[in-house]
């Protein structure tokens, strides 16, 4: 019986030191906050590890524009070219992060965007769609003659002698004007001049690059520089863009400190700064807060990734010679052979180009053209994505050239397509862990706190009475 009492003793007295240590330690510290703490660790145990390794992954849309009257645009009985919008054409995307290196607080890896690449004929606009035969600006034609318009005369004249049997508008498949766009003429140049012989869009886009990050990892750079780039391929600048960002410090060309847009750190504010690293348009964006939304049962942030009428940095606003509407920025740099473009939201939503001048057909409107990400403050991690560029051809004066059909394009802005890209739903058990972090542990805290409190007076008690 006394081995029995000092028993009793023993186990209620630790029972209670340890209730009362538990509830001091949780009185100073935060358990999300600790939760995250381990999270940023970036541990390959973690149970978020494989759907960050298997990413992006999603459905990308294309859509390009059928010219419905190309007759009579080049007859001059219409003045304006009529175009219908063909799409989505949908692609499931899946891609892959390599990891290299990783220390205590850093991780280098090689992001492949485009592992496997998978058409979605039933969740296209016909199962058919790749075979549908549609009408065309000729985009290499364009481009070229966009370019010789800035030189003298006899570079013109060179120009119209290759260009000479290239026609203004092509009839041929959805599949070749995204996959196998070549010309005679592009074939005839390349003989002398580094380009690329296939201008398909989405065959160009789709070509893997050397990206290699290394990123922030760990508590030694603070929760709130989780997954901030360091580096890409061991630089600072991004290479297409370097002698831009020589020449003025202010243009967005910097990745370090931006984030790749995979994983953003945790317990984001309305007003933290966060900018990507965008490898399609070659350059830094800026996230901009737009409002709070709820989707998929958790609360999100959206950002929206251009504003409309946003003007574009300075060494950004100028493609071609041309001085670019608000709402776009120039990507000449960043297509293939580098031809003459800019980037706007789809059907120049939100741009100050008066598109009604020269074009009939188009509907911009932000429900359907706004690009946006919708974060999860509290974990970083995002819940949507909806990638929305629209590639457009800036034509400058024209009236140096003989033929009259390149005249009428004078200073047209030409949409040639556009894209969305739209992130798949996250893995169940990611969502559960996020719910359990976001809405449980906040109230489970206390709970927790108040039954440490409890057993500790309840085992005193007990102690007193024996």
């Amino acid at each position: 019986a006394k081995c029995c009492f000092w028993l009793k003793i023993v186990c209620l007295s630790l029972f209670c030191a340890v209730n009362i240590y538990l509830f001091v330690v949780s009185c100073g510290c935060n358990y999300q906050y600790e939760l995250a703490k381990e999270h940023i660790k970036f541990r390959e145990s973690m149970p978020t590890m494989d759907s960050w390794i298997n990413s992006p992954f999603g459905k990308l849309k294309s859509y390009l524009f059928n010219v419905t009257n190309a007759e009579e645009f080049l007859s001059g009985r219409d003045k304006k070219v009529r175009l219908e919008q063909i799409g989505p054409i949908t692609y499931y995307i899946t891609g892959y992060n390599d990891i290299l290196n990783r220390t205590k607080d850093s991780v280098t890896y090689r992001k492949h965007r485009y592992r496997h690449v998978t058409f979605l004929p039933d969740e296209s606009v016909s199962p058919d769609i790749l075979n549908k035969t549609i009408v065309q600006f000729n985009s290499v034609l364009i481009g070229a003659a966009a370019k010789a318009a800035r030189f003298i005369s006899i570079a013109s004249l060179g120009f119209s002698a290759v260009t000479v049997n290239e026609p203004l508008f092509l009839s041929d498949s959805v599949y070749y004007f995204l996959w196998e766009f070549t010309r005679p003429a592009l074939h005839m140049m390349s003989k002398f001049f580094p380009l690329s012989n296939n201008c398909g869009p989405l065959y160009n886009a789709l070509t893997e690059k050397e990206e290699v990050f290394t990123v922030n990892i760990g508590t030694e750079h603070g929760v709130e520089n989780f997954f901030r780039i360091q580096s890409l391929n061991d630089e600072h600048l991004i290479q297409e863009q370097r002698h831009r960002a020589i020449m003025d410090e202010s243009c967005p060309m910097n990745v370090q400190g931006t984030l790749d847009n995979s994983l953003f750190p945790p317990f984001i504010k309305k007003n933290t700064s966060l900018n990507i690293m965008a490898s399609e348009s070659c350059r830094v964006l800026p996230l901009h807060f737009q409002r709070e939304e709820e989707q998929q049962g958790l609360n999100g942030y959206r950002y929206v990734l251009l504003r409309p009428n946003e003007t574009a940095p300075e060494c950004l606003s100028i493609t071609n010679g041309v001085r670019l509407p608000k709402g776009m920025f120039d990507v000449s740099q960043c297509v293939i052979n580098e031809a003459p473009a800019a980037f706007s939201a789809p059907h120049f939503y939100g741009s100050s180009y008066d598109w009604t001048e020269h074009f009939e057909g188009l509907n911009p409107n932000a429900e359907e053209h706004e690009a946006y990400i919708l974060l999860e403050p509290t974990t970083g991690i995002p819940i949507n994505e909806r990638y929305r560029f629209q590639s457009n051809t800036i034509m400058p004066k024209m009236s140096g050239f003989s033929q009259a059909h390149l005249k009428k394009l004078s200073h047209m802005i030409v949409p040639t397509f556009w894209y969305e890209f739209e992130m798949g739903q996250l893995p169940d058990f990611v969502l559960f862990l996020m719910r359990a972090n976001i809405k449980v542990t906040p109230v489970l805290q206390p709970i927790l706190m108040a039954l440490q409190l409890l057993g500790a007076a309840w085992s005193l008690y007990a102690l007193i009475r024996l």
